[in-house]
Parts: C-alpha cells; sequence; structure tokens
C-alpha cells in the first residue's frame, strides 16, 4: 500500500511539472496570449525621442547645428519646415522640406537631420508603425563658445513651444497667481471703479528664455480700447517668470490665459467657461485633429481674386475655439497680409463642421486653436498652398 502510494505521489508530481512547463512555455511565446499583452497598450503611441517627445529632437537638432562664420552673421536667422518618417525599427526616414525662405539653411539642417540616432518608433496597440511627423524649426546664429571657434556658429532655437517638460511658473505658481497680479496692476492704472461692467480678456503673451514677458502684437485691422491698452502695458511690466524647459533647455513658451476684470473679477472662475490649449482627450474633426480641419479649410478657402491679380501673397494666422458642443467659435485674426484674406481665412472658419469636443477630467471643455494659412502664387496651382499645420494624414507635427 504504501508503494501504491508512493507510484500515486510521483505520478502526481510529474503533471504538475508538466502543465508548470506548459504554462511557461505559453507565456513566453506569441499566441493567444498576444492579444492580450498588445490590448494593455495604448491606442497609439507617437514615436519618442531618447525616451522623451518628439520636441526634444528639435532641441538635439538644434545644439548640433553649424555653420561656416566666413559665409554667415551672427544674428541670422531662419524658418524651416521639414516632413520626415521613422520607420518600424526606429530610423528616421523620407526627410523632406516642406517650407522654407532661405534653401542653404534647409540644406544644412537637413544634414543634422540625417544624423539623428534611433528613435523607438510609434506604437498602435502595442506593435511599431511608421509615423509621419513634420517640424517646424526656427533659429537665429549665436558665436560660439570660447575655444570652438573653428567648429563655426552655433544656433540659438527661437521658437515659440506651448507645451514643455516644466511649464514656465510666475512667482513660483502657476496661472491664478498672474491673473491676480494683472488684476491689481489695471486696478491701480486705471483707477478703482474705472470698470463699471465685468469683461473678460483673454491675455496672449510670450515667455522668453530669460524669463521676460512679451505682449502679443497689436491687432492690426482694429484699435484696441482703453482696458486692452492698460492690460498691455501691465503685461510689457510684468516681474521675470521662471522660464519653460525641453529637455533641460529652456525655451520661449506662448501663454493664452482668459483674465477678468471690473466688478466681480477677483471671484471669477475660469476652468468650466473658459478655453485650454492641452487637454486630456483632444477635439475631434472627423476623427482626426488639427491636420484633418486644416486640409478641410485648405479645400475650402479661396484666393481673394483682387490680391491674386496684384500678385499679393502672406501668411494668415487664425485663432479660435472649439466649444463644449463642438461648434467654432471666437474666430480671431492674429496675422494678416491683408483683410481681404482675412476675410477668407474668416469666412471658411464661420461655416465649418463640427467637431467631436474635447474632455478634461471627464468633463467637455472649450479647446482654443491657433491655425496659419498660407496664401502662395503658383504657376500651377492658384490656390492656397499649405502652411505647416499639426499633420497631414496620421502625421503629427511639433
Amino acid at each position: 500500500m504504501k508503494r501504491l502510494f508512493m507510484v500515486l505521489f510521483g505520478l502526481a508530481s510529474l503533471h504538475a511539472a508538466a502543465t508548470a512547463a506548459k504554462t511557461a512555455g505559453e507565456e513566453k511565446t506569441p499566441g493567444k496570449n498576444a492579444g492580450a499583452a498588445a490590448s494593455l497598450w495604448p491606442e497609439k503611441m507617437d514615436p519618442s525621442f531618447q525616451g522623451s517627445r518628439p520636441e526634444c529632437f528639435k532641441i538635439w537638432v538644434i545644439r548640433n547645428l553649424r555653420f561656416p562664420a566666413d559665409r554667415y552673421d551672427v544674428g541670422d536667422e531662419a524658418k524651416v519646415e521639414v516632413a520626415f518618417a521613422i520607420d518600424k525599427n526606429g530610423t528616421l526616414t523620407d526627410l523632406k522640406v516642406t517650407h522654407c525662405e532661405e534653401r542653404h539653411f534647409a540644406d544644412r539642417l537637413c544634414k543634422t537631420i540625417a544624423l539623428s540616432p534611433k528613435w523607438s518608433p510609434g506604437r498602435t496597440k502595442g506593435k511599431p508603425v511608421k509615423t509621419e511627423l513634420e517640424m517646424r524649426f526656427v533659429f537665429r546664429l549665436v558665436a560660439p563658445p570660447a575655444g570652438q571657434e573653428e567648429l563655426g556658429l552655433c544656433a540659438e532655437e527661437c521658437d515659440i513651444h506651448t507645451t514643455a517638460d516644466r511649464m514656465p511658473l510666475f512667482c513660483g505658481g502657476g496661472p491664478d497667481g498672474f491673473r491676480a497680479w494683472v488684476q491689481r496692476q489695471v486696478d491701480s492704472l486705471m483707477g478703482p471703479g474705472a470698470l463699471t461692467e465685468p469683461r473678460k480678456l483673454i491675455l496672449r503673451f510670450v515667455v522668453g528664455k530669460d524669463g521676460r514677458v512679451t505682449p502679443a502684437p497689436k491687432p492690426k485691422y482694429r484699435d484696441e480700447d482703453a482696458l486692452e491698452q492698460t492690460v498691455r502695458q501691465a503685461i510689457a511690466a510684468a516681474p521675470a517668470w521662471t522660464p519653460a524647459t525641453i529637455d533641460g533647455e529652456r525655451v520661449r513658451f506662448g501663454v493664452s490665459m482668459p483674465v477678468a476684470f471690473g466688478p466681480g473679477a477677483a471671484g471669477a472662475e475660469y476652468s468650466d467657461k473658459d478655453a485650454y490649449r492641452v487637454v486630456e482627450v483632444m477635439p475631434k474633426f472627423f476623427g482626426g485633429g488639427l491636420d484633418k480641419f486644416r486640409s478641410w479649410v485648405m479645400a475650402e478657402v479661396r484666393y481673394p481674386s483682387d490680391m491674386l491679380k496684384r500678385g499679393v501673397q502672406g501668411r494668415v494666422v487664425a485663432a479660435f475655439i472649439v466649444d463644449k458642443e463642438g461648434r467654432i467659435t471666437m474666430v480671431e485674426i492674429l496675422e494678416s497680409p491683408h483683410p481681404q484674406f482675412s476675410e477668407a481665412v474668416a469666412r471658411v472658419l464661420g461655416r465649418a463642421p463640427r467637431w467631436t469636443p474635447g474632455r478634461q477630467d471627464g468633463a467637455l471643455v472649450r479647446v482654443e486653436y491657433t491655425l496659419p494659412v498660407d496664401f502662395k502664387i503658383r504657376s500651377e496651382q492658384r490656390f492656397p498652398s499649405g502652411a505647416a499645420g499639426r499633420n497631414r494624414g496620421s502625421s503629427r507635427s511639433y
């Protein structure tokens, strides 16, 4: 009996070991479990550069740019827009220039971009995929560090960012502290009780690399009223902020902030009524983002015939808000070479289809966008040609 018990115990042990080995093999071998593992990934993941966001690649490129001092001068500026892809293996491919004002700047920039180290590829449901990207490089040339003159002139980035690894801070705090400071300054400059009715303005300014604040340019086609002029004066005199950084580098950062003035300004609420720049779930335009909307705008907008005859070209920059019902509201032309271009863009934005609204913390919110539209005359194309938008098709733009 004892021998029979030992035999049965041995068989049971062998069966348990075989089952454990089979289970371990299944876990290591892609099969039915592979789908479950893939489902743990986010639906889509953008490529990453050296473990960071794609914006960090711009910083890497700028750091490695060099220009011969006998052909370039300190202070020269350039703006170049490029498109490229990151393939499934993380290799940068399909590099091309989409916009540049001086080709020789673009050629040197592309040589540096082509030296890119490997990326971590984008993923869809956990699987590596080829991802198209668009990037804009805005930089000026500066003198090299002492002892490195033989390497040529260096480049300093001067683009304006709206996302960063570390956001800018005002006196160690966030936007509420700056709102209160601006309100106090306006009350002091205009005098208590100067505003008899509540008003709310969208303040737009740039926090420089040194923390100094520069107000947005004045509107070209209307005069600012007394409150707007006073607010501009207050912003220009603001104390220095702690600048934003990307990959440890200080960057210029664009801020758009609603601020209430007049009766009840101190207790005004902003989070629900006013627009965000970035939210957890960004608005969608027929399943896409700003790229798809921009394609729709470019297909709908028409070159003003008078401007076409006169050979007038230029860029229109429009700001708008996608509200909580998906409608485009608060259209404002920030920059334009002529009122006819402004009217052409505003007319199209005014009849745009609805978006799927954005969400923050599960609640519907308003989201602000800035859209550039370039009007260029080409022999084979008598319609506006695309400016650098967020992306084309499945691409991303930075």
